[in-house]
Formats: structure tokens, sequence, C-alpha cells
């Protein structure tokens, strides 16, 4: 096992000291893209033109700023009118007293759901039509 282990010893490290340079230079190749790419940003953020700003324009439109305010706030000049309102307030007094209102459901159907098609209201009719036949 001991000259086994002389035998491969130099073997291991000779490549592991090959792995190493392999590595060391995959990390250059990576930090040198790295550095062009942040270089060519560099040039060109700096080839842009800078913006000018012209100092008599930015003066004049910030002294008619407060005068664009005050129109904004102020209230208006003219009243709006409002539209008649007797056909609303027809439609809400025929809905509230009109004889057109549904009739509410009896209270003992209430919350009852039909086990078969024949409900309460068809069995009355039923009785009905019934004792006419006789």
């Amino acid at each position: 096992m001991a000259t086994l282990l002389q035998h491969v010893k130099p073997w291991m490290q000779c490549s592991i000291a090959e792995f190493e340079e392999m590595m060391e230079h995959l990390m250059d190749q990576k930090v040198h893209a790295v550095h062009k790419c942040h270089n060519a940003f560099e040039e060109r953020v700096l080839e842009r033109p800078t913006l000018t700003i012209d100092l008599t324009t930015f003066q004049r439109k910030l002294a008619q700023l407060p005068t664009n305010v005050a129109t904004l706030l102020a209230p208006p000049e003219s009243k709006i009118e409002s539209a008649p309102t007797t056909p609303v307030d027809r439609v809400v007094i025929n809905s509230l007293f009109g004889d057109d209102i549904p009739l509410p459901d009896s209270s003992r159907a209430t919350g009852k759901h039909p086990r078969s098609a024949r409900t309460f209201d068809n069995v009355e009719t039923e009785i009905l039509r019934t004792k006419e036949r006789q």
C-alpha cells in the first residue's frame, strides 16, 4: 500500500497544480471580460451629451408657476345648472307607492328547498283544477 501511495502522490500533486493553474487562467479571463464591459460602459456614459438647461427659460417657467397654481385652485366662475329632476322624482314615487310591487314569498316556504318538482304553489293549482273538473 505504501508503494502505491508513493506512485500516486506525485501524480495527485501534479494534477492539483494543473487544476489550480487552469482555474487561475479562467478567473483571469473572467476578470478581463468584466473590465472590458466596465470600460465600454464608462465610454458610453462619457460620450453622452450633457443636458444643458437654459436658465432664462427655467426662471420664466418658475415665475409662471404660482399663477398656474392659482388658476387651478380658483373656484369655477359659472355655476353648473342641474338638470330637471322631475322624471327622477316620478320614478322614485312610482317605485315606492306603485301597485306593481311583487308580493313576498310566503314565510312557510322561506329557506326550504322543494324535494320534488311539485312545489306548494303547484299543489294548490292542481287542487283548484281538480275542483273545477268536478
